[in-house]
């Protein structure tokens, strides 16, 4: 036998353990889809907005309870966003696809 043994006496290499090497690395990925809600029209806005939104700070993260998570970078950012949540919730309103109320939220992310 060789000295290359998992805890369960056999060796395995790469395509028999699967995409994830480390256990936790398995545990984060299937954390990471139930977290991660799908939604049409998000994804829809995600691949049109430098069209609706040319050189805007804030960039559409991530849908989650109903709501459209934009992401600034800085704290100065995110106040001068927010006045034009209000703007910017309208004119996704707008989009065929949309939700009868289209709610957004801000996140500082670096």
């Amino acid at each position: 036998m060789t000295d290359d043994r998992n805890l369960y006496g056999r060796a395995t290499g790469l395509a028999e353990r699967g995409k994830h090497a480390e256990f936790g690395g398995a545990v984060d990925a299937a954390l990471a889809d139930l977290l991660v809600e799908k939604n049409s029209f998000f994804d829809s806005v995600v691949d049109r907005w430098e069209t609706l939104f040319p050189g805007f700070s804030a960039k559409p993260a991530r849908f989650e309870n109903g709501r459209i998570v934009l992401r600034v970078r800085s704290a100065p950012a995110l106040y001068a966003t927010r006045p034009k949540l209000r703007a910017i919730a309208a004119k996704l309103a707008s989009l065929p696809g949309a939700p009868a109320r289209v709610q957004l939220r801000l996140e500082v992310s670096a």
